[in-house]
């Protein structure tokens, strides 16, 4: 086993294939940060087309065995997996604060829902029995049976970001394996020492050779994998512009693909809304985890007198936001993951004063301690007078930034919330189940929340999302069931 032992540098990180760690046959490393201090923590290989060759070599080796095995010797591996998560539980989720740059609240989090995928999974033959009827379908013939049975597929490719290193491809690989399916997982360069370190996770819990393979790379080696002839489907979560290439080339090349990406995700704001419990849920909405998640909101649509109401509470409430090393207990929130993202989000921040907004809280003018000031810090910021159409109305910032926008009713802002390319959630505060059922009814989103700042369905519910925010006929979470798997329609005569 690769020995976990927390540490100020973990060297250059290995490629996991055929259950063991190998060397990557990299010419060039990319540099992994602590984004609290600014320091290297890993070297990340950008992997040669032959290393992707030999990862999903393994992977298509293994799948004849791993998909013949009934169902339920599968899920013993998956429950012995999910144990030993459970029992590193407080490794991984310190080690994905030191390498995200989210505190440990947030990365305990994290690995609570990656569990939950795990526990979903662990529900695949339930979910199948769901799908599969035996059923008379020709009247006029009725000695004539059918039945649909859906079979594995072969080799998936899985791509991932840097903001969930763990929790996002824990939302395809145990469904895919459990399923019948092998795997070659390519995680983020900038963040990927969590996820390479969980890799023994699968060989520890008796996961077959090749059932489960990683390779190290950035976008060059992402298109050899979507590109080699043995990998059937992808999985894809990040930007838009990214996902609508991978469904591009994916689909060119024959192959499946479901891509969740980018979102702006709209929140309205309405005067009837609960005061206390409203400020506190919007301010975290927007702050966790520095705004890096597709799941933030992006916006704050505030309608009539809730201006007055909140904007104040709002303001104040953020300002007291604790910004800082994210491996120390009381930091409420902690860098953003690089310096590039930090400069491009207060690039955005900048190009809105100039078209017109107000900084309420600006922060570019943050201050940690000394020990951090090498970190990738920007604090929470609120921006008023943003009008609709501007880029950072508009465009997804990735960061701590809330944009508000007034509305004179709610039809206002209801236009306003559905004037976007994206459509991933969409929230509104209220009392009034009116405006709930309305805003439900109408709003162009795939998840939707009524006085929650975050729609994240739970794993047994679809992900489903609209716009440029999916690629692809399938959703993520329950849906990924006929993503990893094919029909077969058998017909059954007996004379």
């Amino acid at each position: 086993m690769l020995n976990l032992k927390f540490s100020s540098y973990y060297g250059r990180l290995k490629n996991f294939i055929d259950n063991v760690y190998v060397e990557a046959e990299a010419e060039k490393f990319s540099p992994s940060f602590d984004p609290g201090l600014g320091r290297v923590i890993a070297e990340v290989p950008m992997s040669s087309s032959g290393d992707v060759d030999r990862a999903v070599r393994s992977a298509a080796s293994a799948f004849d065995y791993w998909s013949n095995l009934p169902i339920f010797d599968r899920l013993q591996c998956l429950v012995k997996f999910k144990v030993l998560v459970e029992s590193r539980f407080e490794d991984f989720a310190k080690l994905l604060s030191q390498s995200v740059g989210k505190t440990l609240r947030e990365a305990r989090g994290e690995m609570r829902r990656a569990i939950e995928a795990i526990d979903a999974a662990l529900g695949a033959p339930h979910l199948m029995m769901a799908t599969r009827k035996v059923v008379n379908m020709v009247r006029v013939e009725p000695e004539i049976d059918m039945e649909c049975v859906r079979e594995p597929l072969g080799v998936f490719a899985v791509i991932t970001p840097f903001n969930f290193p763990i929790m996002i491809p824990m939302w395809f690989i145990p469904m895919a394996i459990t399923l019948g399916n092998t795997v070659v997982l390519k995680p983020s360069p900038l963040d990927p020492t969590p996820i390479v370190y969980f890799m023994d996770l699968f060989r520890e819990a008796g996961y077959p050779p090749g059932v489960v393979n990683l390779v190290n790379g950035g976008g060059l080696e992402a298109e050899f994998l979507i590109k080699h002839p043995e990998v059937v489907g992808v999985c894809f979560v990040g930007t838009s512009s990214v996902g609508e290439r991978v469904y591009s080339l994916a689909c060119s090349h024959g192959k499946r693909a479901l891509c969740q990406c980018s979102a702006k995700n709209p929140v309205v704001l309405m005067p009837d809304a609960v005061p206390e419990p409203t400020v506190e849920n919007v301010v975290g909405g927007f702050f966790d985890m520095a705004g890096q998640r597709c799941l933030a909101p992006g916006v704050l649509i505030m309608v009539g007198d809730a201006y007055e109401r909140f904007l104040n509470s709002i303001v104040k409430r953020a300002e007291k936001i604790r910004v800082g090393y994210q491996l120390l207990e009381d930091t409420d929130m902690g860098p953003m993951i690089s310096e590039g993202s930090r400069g491009r989000v207060i690039g955005m921040i900048e190009r809105a004063v100039l078209q017109g907004a107000k900084i309420l809280l600006d922060g570019r003018k943050v201050k940690v301690e000394d020990a951090y000031g090498g970190g990738f810090y920007l604090g929470p910021t609120i921006l008023d007078d943003v009008a609709p159409g501007m880029e950072i109305e508009q465009e997804e910032v990735f960061g701590p930034v809330m944009p508000i926008v007034r509305a004179s009713s709610f039809d206002e802002a209801l236009e306003v919330a559905n004037k976007r390319q994206y459509g991933n959630t969409g929230t509104i505060y209220t009392s009034s189940g009116k405006w709930a059922r309305e805003f439900a009814r109408r709003i162009e989103a795939g998840n939707v929340a009524v006085n929650m700042a975050v729609a994240q369905p739970h794993q047994f519910f679809p992900f489903p999302a609209r716009k440029k925010s999916h690629y692809g006929p399938l959703t993520g979470q329950t849906g990924s069931i006929d993503f990893f798997t094919d029909m077969k329609v058998i017909m059954y005569r007996w004379w």
